[in-house]
C-alpha cells in the first residue's frame, strides 16, 4: 500500500544554509521481502537523479497491521 502526503520541509545545504521547500512524505507497506530494502534503494536513487536531491530520507520501521 502507498499514501502519499504534503509536507513543508526544510534541510540544511553544505553551505550551512536552512532551505525551506514544499515536499512528500511517501509512506509504503511492503511484504517483507529479502529484497524490499534493494527495492526502496532504487527508488531513492532515482528520485534524487530525476528532482536533483542531495538526499532522500527513508525511515523503516516494522509494523504489524490486521484486518
Amino acid at each position: 500500500s502507498i499514501t502519499v502526503l504534503d509536507g513543508a520541509g526544510q534541510w540544511r545545504s553544505p553551505d550551512g544554509l536552512v532551505e525551506r521547500e514544499a515536499s512528500k512524505v511517501v509512506m509504503l507497506v511492503l511484504p517483507g521481502r529479502p529484497d524490499d530494502r534493494a527495492r526502496l534503494e532504487a527508488v531513492r536513487q532515482a528520485y534524487k537523479a530525476r528532482f536533483r536531491q542531495q538526499s532522500v530520507l527513508l525511515v523503516t520501521r516494522p509494523a504489524c497491521a490486521g484486518f
